[in-house]
């Protein structure tokens, strides 16, 4: 089975197989809270609640957005996203092959990061940057001792995977997965 690691200029998240023989995303978040679904690929990452509500876009970005969520240990949110298309189409995409015992405690892994109501995971209303995402409560707080960055290195790790010993940018990452499965 394969994952994918994925990352921007600062994040990484983690891309997930929409539906396969281990798990259905569908099954746990509720498919109407999307507007569109365009592809069987979603994209989970964590972050700061108000980094991610106030930054939509990189021309949002600000030195005080920047300093609260590092200095200031804040809520934590998880973002879902619907992929366009393939992960291995992203400029910046790592594939991570691993067995569907690995695939299985690695996404309960992130399952156990959700705050869950009734067993479902509990939807941030209209707070989604366009028709394919939506943010979730999540447990925890985001600050410069446990960033995005590190909260995708420690999934890993808690499913066995390799993953740096602290990473709070994605480059300790990227670094690990660089030669594995391009």
């Amino acid at each position: 089975m394969e994952i994918y690691l994925l990352s921007n200029e600062i994040h990484t998240d983690l891309a997930f197989p929409v539906e396969n023989e281990v798990f259905d995303w569908e099954n746990f978040l509720n498919p109407d809270d999307f507007k569109q679904r365009p592809s069987e690929w979603i994209e989970i990452g964590w972050g700061d609640r108000q980094f991610y509500f106030e930054m939509p876009t990189w021309d949002k970005f600000t030195l005080k957005l920047s300093w609260n969520a590092l200095f200031v240990p804040g809520e934590a949110v998880i973002h879902i996203n619907y992929l366009d298309d393939h992960p291995s189409s992203y400029t910046s995409h790592k594939k991570i092959k691993i067995s569907k015992k690995t695939y299985k405690k690695l996404v309960e892994e992130v399952l156990n990061q959700f705050k869950l109501k009734n067993g479902k995971p509990i939807l941030i209303p209209n707070k989604g940057y366009g028709p394919t995402d939506n943010f979730y409560e999540s447990y925890g707080n985001f600050s410069l001792i446990r960033t995005c960055n590190i909260w995708t290195s420690e999934i890993l790790g808690e499913a066995d995977l390799k993953r740096p010993i602290w990473s709070p940018t994605k480059y300790g990452l990227e670094w690990i997965y660089q030669s594995i499965g391009k």
